[in-house]
């Protein structure tokens, strides 16, 4: 009797945790009453998406946009994010998985008044439809990311990748992330923490850059705002070893299909997994359906008022994690990725229009390209291999 009412207890108790905002991450209610609240007419008015800056955005995968933002804006706004209670993302993620960063918040857009109009009702929607050159533009994250510096368990070191690995869509869908950084930033310390690209990088996904040429290290100002492509191949900090504080907007343009299968490495207890992955995230939505609904909200050229409704999934568990991340395994293994005798990944990717599957440094389709370290797939001319050497060697 003790041991059936102790695991009672345990059965109740764990179904409230999972019930909580702390452990979702985000609000199933989807910011209930939030409205637009703050004046963008200054920023709106101003010729901020210039045709050289769209030229720019489509040669190079980034492109900055000086003082597009107020700077009272910014302030407003870094009060805000510095308001808001962390959630397990930050509490346990950040300190167990993501450790180069101290905090680490998602879908924001559910949680906050203020952030939602950054992200739904500001100029950012417009300027990522102008940037993309598209008809309309859907949100599909919103990030708070605090990165740790010299704690972290990479050290001041650069790690370069692709976000083609957290995109729930088609590699040929357009896409866009805004930067807005909470302080003045640059490449080198002291404030040293902003990423770094290599400019082009986004129109080849088949083979990682050579970072020593062609690399756009931005200085940024308060009310600076830097966009780049998903698909370009960037750091996830600077060198300087400086605790950068940043919010990331990403949108997709809106005529795509969800697109989030487990053939991805990493997959499991880690954002994008989280945020995107069938069966885990609330959205509810099945591979090669419309990208659409409260999780994935259209933005621009106008709002749609059945998507601002409470999301009506259920937060993530521990047994989805469990089964997104196996299905993982299990592909990369039926791949044969890192093993020359039984890969089939050029087979897949000469026959069907699909990627086997993604790695940091992109998707993964030769066989002859790819290799298998420690259980993590690297490409052999990426830079991700160095990263993952300084992990193992405690940053160095």
């Amino acid at each position: 009797a003790i041991f059936a009412a102790l695991a009672c207890a345990l059965a109740v108790g764990t179904s409230y945790l999972q019930s909580t905002l702390w452990w979702a991450g985000y609000d199933m209610q989807n910011c209930p009453g939030c409205s637009p609240i703050i004046d963008w007419s200054d920023e709106n008015n101003r010729e901020t998406v210039t045709s050289d800056r769209i030229q720019a955005f489509k040669e190079d995968g980034v492109v900055l946009l000086p003082s597009a933002i107020m700077q009272s804006k910014v302030a407003d706004l870094t009060h805000d994010v510095e308001s808001l209670t962390d959630t397990f993302m930050t509490s346990v993620l950040a300190k167990v998985v993501l450790k180069q960063y101290n905090k680490y918040e998602h879908k924001l857009d559910t949680r906050s008044e203020l952030i939602r109009d950054w992200a739904i009702h500001g100029p950012l929607a417009k300027w990522a439809v102008e940037l993309m050159q598209v008809d309309s533009a859907r949100l599909y994250n919103c990030e708070k990311i605090y990165s740790s510096g010299s704690d972290g368990n990479g050290g001041c070191n650069t790690a370069w990748h692709r976000d083609t690995i957290a995109a729930p869509f088609p590699t040929s869908t357009k896409s866009i992330t805004f930067n807005i950084y909470l302080d003045d930033i640059g490449a080198d310390g002291p404030h040293g923490d902003v990423l770094i690209y290599a400019k082009g990088s986004h129109r080849n996904l088949a083979t990682p850059p050579d970072v020593t040429k062609n690399v756009y290290e931005p200085n940024l100002k308060i009310g600076d705002v830097i966009a780049h492509d998903a698909h370009i191949y960037h750091t996830s900090s600077g060198r300087g070893c400086w605790n950068r504080r940043s919010l990331q907007f990403r949108y997709v343009e809106s005529s795509t299909t969800f697109n989030f299968m487990p053939n991805r490495f990493p997959h499991g207890p880690i954002p994008w997994t989280l945020a995107h992955a069938a069966g885990v995230a609330p959205h509810g939505l099945k591979e090669g359906s419309p990208l659409e609904g409260p999780w994935y909200p259209q933005v621009y050229p106008k709002t749609l008022k059945s998507e601002h409704v409470p999301i009506e999934g259920k937060p993530w568990g521990i047994l989805s994690i469990l089964s997104v991340v196996k299905e993982a395994q299990d592909i990369a293994s039926d791949l044969g990725i890192g093993n020359s005798e039984n890969c089939t990944l050029d087979n897949i990717s000469a026959s069907e229009e699909r990627v086997p599957y993604f790695g940091f440094d992109g998707p993964i389709t030769s066989c002859s390209a790819w290799e298998m370290i420690s259980g993590v797939p690297l490409h052999k001319e990426g830079q991700m291999k160095q990263t993952l050497q300084r992990m193992t060697n405690g940053g160095k």
